[in-house]
């Protein structure tokens, strides 16, 4: 299968998964495309895939441009923080099955995406939330306007937060910088797992559970 692999947020978890699932698609005829809006900060450097030469620039760009030189895969780069209306524009221009992945630390962002799920015909879904030494993985799978697995926002009420484009500098500049690097890394691993079984026609739908040293699928 060819599929287009929409990484939303590049921060802690999304660097990481960003960084290494190249590796996945060597030789396959996937592509992939990160989307943020951030800016790298010297405050990125010690759990996300930055170097300090990337100081000041767009994280989504700067990202895409390693992945290319280094594995020459067709990644892409949206910087800016998206929308409903043109996330589905971009999407449905592109011939590839699209599997979107979350790596978003907001639920506004989380609620763009799944509506972007539910007006695709075709699409998969997974979604990466984490806290400070946990997290889950919400995996579904749309074919024929059916949804199968799990929509994060099926089962409970996402919080009514601000989305990214609302925010004030110094509101961006506040946010919270709680997660460790190896909650980030786990789940980033886990994230990884889940595309491998894709990509070998094995994924499985539901939620994962990852905890300290434990890590369930139901």
């Amino acid at each position: 299968m060819n599929y287009h692999f929409y990484i939303v947020g590049v921060g802690g978890t999304g660097s990481l998964l960003a960084r290494d699932m190249p590796k996945l698609l060597i030789g396959s005829n996937c592509e992939m495309t990160l989307i943020d809006g951030d800016i790298v900060e010297g405050k990125n450097m010690k759990r996300q895939s930055y170097q300090t030469q990337d100081i000041g620039e767009n994280k989504a760009i700067a990202l895409s441009k390693k992945i290319n030189t280094f594995y020459g895969t067709n990644c892409y780069a949206i910087d800016r923080y998206i929308t409903e209306s043109d996330f589905f524009e971009v999407i449905q221009k592109e011939s590839r099955i699209p599997v979107i992945v979350g790596c978003v630390d907001n639920d506004a962002t989380r609620k763009v995406c799944e509506k972007v799920v539910k007006r695709l015909k075709q699409c998969i879904y997974i979604d990466s939330a984490n806290s400070e030494y946990s997290g889950d993985i919400y995996i579904c799978v749309k074919s024929n306007k059916e949804i199968k697995g799990a929509l994060r926002g099926k089962t409970y009420k996402l919080k009514k937060d601000k989305h990214p484009n609302e925010l004030s500098c110094q509101e961006q500049a506040s946010k919270g910088n709680v997660q460790f690097l190896i909650t980030n890394n786990k789940m980033a691993c886990v994230l990884l797992e889940h595309i491998h079984l894709l990509l070998i026609n094995q994924l499985k739908v539901g939620v994962t559970n990852v905890e300290r040293l434990k890590t369930v699928h139901y």
